[in-house]
């Protein structure tokens, strides 16, 4: 029975994620669908017929160009189990892109709308060299490259030197 779930689990992370059954229409076009998610960790359990997967201990994600850290994670997949719908990080949550670097206390990447909803208490908080800012909700649009930041914003910006 562990063996199975195992399998399961195995086979849910390893194929490509985001697809959709053939005949219905595609969330991404070919040229901007994600890459494959990666997962390691200590410990990894499966729930709900593989439906949700939880992953403890030292915990990293890595899929195209984008690393996120965390304590626990939690896989969620729909009901078919042949799409993420959505990544819960908790714990400890460090995400790193190109320059940019996220801190807080929990992520949801919301998987098929390539966003993360960060949060922290007191504060979340992102850089990007010395340029830093800070809130309690940030979310990222992956696709945009861009922040929106929410509760009490805090920003240091730094001038852009002419070199």
């Amino acid at each position: 029975m562990i063996y199975t779930g195992l399998f399961l689990a195995i086979t849910l992370l390893t194929t490509p994620l985001g697809f959709s059954q053939e005949g219905k229409k595609e969330k991404f076009s070919n040229k901007d669908r994600p890459g494959a998610i990666e997962i390691t960790s200590d410990r990894m359990r499966s729930e709900n017929g593989g439906q949700k997967i939880i992953f403890s201990g030292s915990v990293v994600l890595a899929q195209s160009g984008m690393t996120i850290t965390a304590d626990i994670m939690e896989v969620y997949n729909t009901p078919d189990k042949k799409q993420t719908e959505e990544i819960v990080a908790i714990g400890n949550v460090d995400i790193v892109r190109g320059k940019k670097r996220m801190k807080g206390d929990r992520a949801v990447y919301l998987y098929q709308l390539q966003k993360i909803i960060l949060t922290g208490s007191p504060k979340a908080i992102a850089w990007e060299g010395r340029d830093t800012i800070e809130g309690r909700e940030m979310i990222f649009l992956i696709e945009k490259d861009r922040f929106i930041v929410n509760e009490r914003v805090r920003a240091k910006l730094f001038p852009k030197s002419d070199k």
